[in-house]
């Protein structure tokens, strides 16, 4: 086919094995791979287990989120500890994670808008910064208990993870659970 031959000592891509993300940085492979790991790994959920951690996969404890008044946000919660996910729920000890989804389990207050945020940080939340912010709206009646995308970088898995609300409905509380993806390098 003309245009794809190759020149001597070179290859063409589709030719080339790759490392994927033990490989270089941001090159394609690496992107590619990232992407396939993405869509097609095991996603693990987490709840609250009392310690702010995440060290227990398949927890249906969920945390509760509460905003503040005037449309503020409430206090943080902080949902893991360093390390936390690369326990053994996980068949490769990962190095990186992003947070996929959240479930909401209950809403407090019915027919209005929250904003949930997620803070991740090496120390305390002072010094996090802010990974992704997640727009909700309950039903008429109650929560919608079902899977919200979350969209948010890989992440060190020493890193610590918060959450925090805002409504249009002061002191509203909001339930959550959340599914992980791991990356092991």
């Amino acid at each position: 086919m003309a245009g794809f031959e190759t020149k001597e000592g070179t290859n063409k891509i589709d030719n080339q094995a790759t490392e994927g993300l033990s490989g270089v940085h941001n090159s394609l492979a690496y992107r590619v791979h990232e992407i396939e790991k993405h869509f097609h790994s095991v996603e693990r959920w987490y709840g609250d287990d009392g310690d702010n951690s995440m060290s227990t996969a398949n927890n249906l404890t969920a945390w509760t989120l509460t905003a503040g008044t005037g449309e503020a946000y409430g206090t943080e919660i902080q949902l893991s500890e360093a390390n936390d996910i690369s326990s053994s729920d996980f068949p490769d000890i990962p190095v990186y994670f992003d947070m996929h989804r959240i479930v909401i389990d209950v809403s407090s207050a019915n027919d209005q808008n929250y904003m949930i945020q997620i803070w991740c940080g090496d120390t305390t939340f002072g010094e996090a910064e802010l990974c992704t912010e997640i727009p909700y709206r309950t039903g008429g009646n109650a929560a919608e208990a079902v899977p919200i995308e979350a969209q948010m970088s890989r992440i060190l898995v020493s890193k610590k993870i918060w959450a925090r609300v805002k409504c249009s409905s002061n002191g509203a509380t909001l339930t959550i659970r959340v599914g992980v993806h791991t990356y092991k390098g």
